[in-house]
């Protein structure tokens, strides 16, 4: 009889601004694995003095009585040799290493160990930088980093794989989208701290079963995402508030003490919050810390500071298509992934400006993840099933969680020999 784990895998979007996981049952049935009861984890990492780093809206909640202990965009720090969190320097490893023990920890609360994974990066990360992932990984105590190629089996272990593959598995095998053999998808990866664009040809079925999609031209924008959206609208909203009540904005903007700077915070999720309810609605109340009244925003505010930024994005895409040698109206589709591609202006523009009608869902964080699964597909009947392992007892009289690879053998929910043990939900040593 096979084993419990059988059939269960767990595919990962580890973003700049949020991460997203989709945890598969034997059955095939897909859903997103919640932590804290919700499915977006805010990837931000907070180090507090004691030495524990806390993960997602518990990070959040603790930034407003420090922000210095605080980074939002792990991602968007892992060229750097190490980050500075209030008297703390932690390496981008050791952050993201944080963001993925949650995730493990919910999955293991969700099912009892952590299954089979997959788990993604950017097409244009180099080797350096998918080194600073499997760093990461091994930290938080997850099986050692396995990358797909074309040229051969996938050793045992967390798989890593391309975003935008992940994305054209889900687009073809999920919504069941024709990508011929040979042609290609154009995956528009639009997150809250990054855009990123790729060109993914149907190469065929390689010699070991897995879905030949490759990266054939990819770029994207470091500098464009949700966040700078948000800033935007921020400069915009300055200017009136700045003119109706000058003392007020600059508080806001120039804090000066705690509660100066969590009434910043607040603004700041106040007006992200409104950019995502004109996704719904044509306008939008901003609430000002300090001020009697809520400042309207409304669509065509929104669409006006949104505009410039997103002919950026049309042109990279523009440029990302050409590089691959092909015109848009050869392109077997044009796929919109990431929170930040819910704005309807996003799906607009590109529609106008390439001619392409765009494929866009309610959800656009979970493609990612859920498509990353397809890189661990479910065992045939009567094929052969990994052994369970027996779960040894941990001192505090729990069990302890288990690690499962696909096809490694089960290890402890904690870091490399010499590295001290994760702690509680939520933490880990920094």
């Amino acid at each position: 009889m096979s084993g419990q784990q059988d059939g269960f895998a767990l595919g990962v979007d580890l973003g700049t601004s949020n991460t997203v996981a989709v945890l598969r049952r034997p059955d095939g049935r897909t859903r997103p694995l919640l932590v804290d009861g919700q499915p977006i984890l805010p990837s931000g990492v907070y180090a507090d003095a004691d030495g524990q780093l806390h993960v997602g809206r518990d990070a959040q909640r603790l930034a407003q009585v420090d922000p210095d202990r605080y980074e939002p965009n792990p991602k968007r720090r892992v060229d750097e040799a190490a980050v500075l969190l209030g008297d703390r320097r932690l390496s981008p490893a050791e952050l993201l290493a944080a963001v993925l023990f949650t995730v493990a920890e919910a999955a293991v609360g969700a099912v009892g160990f952590l299954p089979p994974a997959v788990v993604t990066c950017p097409a244009t990360w180099d080797a350096d930088r998918r080194q600073v992932l499997a760093d990461a990984l091994a930290l938080a105590g997850w099986p050692s980093a396995a990358e797909h190629t074309m040229s051969g089996p996938i050793p045992p272990g967390t798989r890593l794989l391309r975003e935008p593959v992940a994305a054209a598995r889900y687009y073809t095998e999920v919504l069941r989208r024709p990508v011929p053999v040979g042609d290609a998808v154009a995956v528009f990866d639009f997150g809250g701290g990054t855009l990123d664009v790729a060109l993914v040809r149907n190469e065929g079925a390689d010699p070991w079963g897995d879905s030949g999609f490759t990266v054939v031209s990819c770029g994207g924008l470091d500098d464009l995402g949700g966040l700078d959206l948000d800033a935007a609208l921020v400069e915009l909203l300055g200017e009136r508030i700045a003119a109706a009540h000058p003392a007020e904005w600059a508080r806001l903007t120039q804090p000066q003490n705690a509660t100066q700077w969590r009434d910043r915070l607040r603004f700041l999720e106040n007006v992200r919050g409104a950019k995502e309810m004109l996704s719904r609605a044509t306008v939008a109340p901003v609430a000002v810390p300090g001020v009697e009244a809520a400042v309207p925003l409304t669509r065509e505010e929104l669409e006006g500071v949104a505009t410039p930024l997103l002919r950026r994005a049309v042109t990279e895409t523009r440029r990302v298509v050409s590089a691959a040698g092909l015109t848009p109206e050869r392109l077997a589709g044009l796929f919109l992934v990431g929170g930040s591609s819910r704005i309807p202006l996003v799906a607009r523009l590109l529609h106008a400006e390439l001619g392409v009608a765009p494929t866009v869902l309610e959800q656009p964080e979970l493609p990612v993840a859920e498509g990353a699964l397809t890189d661990l597909p479910l065992r045939r009947t009567g094929a052969t099933p990994v052994p369970r392992v027996p779960v040894p007892d941990s001192p505090d009289g729990g069990p302890t969680p288990q690690l499962l690879g696909a096809g490694a053998p089960a290890t402890p929910l904690a870091g490399p020999a010499g590295a001290p043990p994760l702690g509680p939900a939520g933490t880990v040593p920094a």
